[in-house]
């Protein structure tokens, strides 16, 4: 499989999907029952690649060594993925950071949920590394941490793999309109899903009260590629990146926030980390939230002040 204009660490989370679900499937064969596992490969385009031999080789490669490690396992690029989808040998919690509206003073509206892992050797929460936890086991995590929350309004990030599967957007529906559900959801995508196929799972989206944000928006270059696709999301987040002047930044946060204005969608920049590109921030009209270590880090909800 190609997947053409997309890193290796956004379609990991597709292929660990299929992985997901090859595994747990019951196959019939010969009157019988049977479980299937899958070795996959995975490799991404090179400077320096001169054919298309040279990036099958690569994956043909990786290929090679997940059959080495189990037949049960996705490696990229020679790595083998530590994949986990059992909660119950591995500890996760959701830690929570958060999303400010820019009022006067700026003041915390929403929760953006960040998985951890507990590393039992070092006594401490990590950023786990390649992973899959299945969509119970998130909500059942998301569930935990809205108890200690400060506010009652969800961000949270969704594969696009998962955003277009109806048996997981049905789960996250029944989730948010149970009686320990969010008063409000809103999904992180991204990536956008051809057209096609996101117009419906948007549809049914907003029709069971879930906003839909696109993150990781770029430089204005690719306006024409998600132009089409503005009409059925609710709002547009662009994130600085780490630099030592944020200011660096301003020329295109103007063009996306001007843009999100004119399409009266909500408009917020992750990333702020120093007093003067928030300071310029709060100059300016098309801004709606903000968020950034500057605000704190992520923190065990139980543990936040």
């Amino acid at each position: 499989m190609i997947f053409p204009n997309s890193t290796v660490k956004e379609t990991f989370q597709i292929m660990a999907h299929c992985w997901q679900a090859i595994r747990t499937h019951e196959f019939d064969y010969d009157k019988q029952t049977i479980k299937v596992t899958i070795s996959s490969g995975m490799t991404e385009l090179y400077a320096g690649d001169r054919s298309p031999n040279d990036i099958y080789k690569r994956a043909d490669h990786s290929l090679y060594i997940s059959k080495q490690n189990g037949r049960d396992t996705i490696t990229v690029n020679g790595a083998t993925q530590q994949l986990q989808d059992d909660s119950n040998q591995v500890k996760y919690a959701y830690f929570a950071r958060g999303v400010y509206a820019d009022t006067t003073p700026v003041r915390r509206i929403a929760e953006e949920l960040q998985l951890r892992r507990y590393d039992q050797t070092a006594q401490q929460w990590v950023l786990p590394q390649q992973h899959y936890l299945d969509i119970d086991t998130r909500i059942e995590l998301m569930r935990t941490a809205l108890l200690n929350t400060r506010t009652q309004v969800l961000v949270k990030a969704l594969p696009v793999a998962d955003f277009l599967n109806q048996a997981i957007a049905d789960k996250i529906v029944a989730f948010i309109n149970g009686p320990d559900g969010p008063n409000q959801l809103y999904i992180e995508l991204n990536q956008i899903p051809a057209l096609q196929v996101l117009v419906p799972m948007a549809n049914f989206y907003h029709a069971n009260g879930i906003k839909l944000v696109l993150s990781q928006i770029g430089t204005n270059r690719h306006f024409t590629k998600i132009n089409a696709s503005l009409d059925y999301f609710d709002g547009i987040k662009f994130t600085v990146a780490a630099q030592p002047d944020q200011m660096k930044a301003s020329k295109e946060i103007k063009f996306w926030g001007t843009l999100a204005a004119s399409r009266q969608l909500g408009f917020s920049v992750d990333g702020v980390t120093d007093q003067r590109l928030f300071a310029w921030l709060r100059q300016q009209s098309f801004t709606n939230f903000l968020q950034g270590d500057y605000f704190g880090q992520a923190q065990l909800p139980l543990l936040a002040e």
